[in-house]
């Protein structure tokens, strides 16, 4: 795992206060794509694993989700994804992409199984 992703997730849970959940999906951290997929989870482009898919299981509504965004956002990770569509809570996807800027992150979101803004996706959330 790339120390800066590491980092940054450990800076996040102490800025938040709060717990933060790896994902316990096969692929929530790094995969094996191929030469060809950019994917920051797969390591055999990047030869680390620069992504991580997480939880914050306390979460209640769209003011937290925009928090946690904003605050991943400030902290420097350069890929930032919210996904409304998954179980139990909303899923997050943090990077530390060398293809962006710190403060100008990569954003998307994930409603009903299709990818669309962050802003979309936190608006479908309750």
């Amino acid at each position: 795992m790339s120390p800066r992703l590491l980092t940054l997730m450990d800076v996040l849970r102490f800025t938040l206060n709060k717990p933060i959940v790896i994902s316990t999906h096969k692929d929530a951290l790094g995969r094996r794509l191929g030469p060809q997929a950019q994917s920051c989870h797969n390591v055999d482009v990047w030869g680390e694993v620069l992504a991580c898919d997480f939880f914050c299981p306390w979460i209640n509504g769209q003011d937290q989700v925009r928090h946690v965004f904003n605050i991943m956002r400030e902290l420097g990770f350069t890929g930032i994804g919210v996904y409304a569509d998954t179980k139990p809570s909303v899923m997050f996807h943090g990077d530390v992409r060398p293809t962006e800027k710190m403060g100008q992150p990569a954003t998307w979101g994930r409603v009903a199984g299709k990818y669309t803004s962050i802003n979309e996706a936190i608006g479908a959330l309750p």
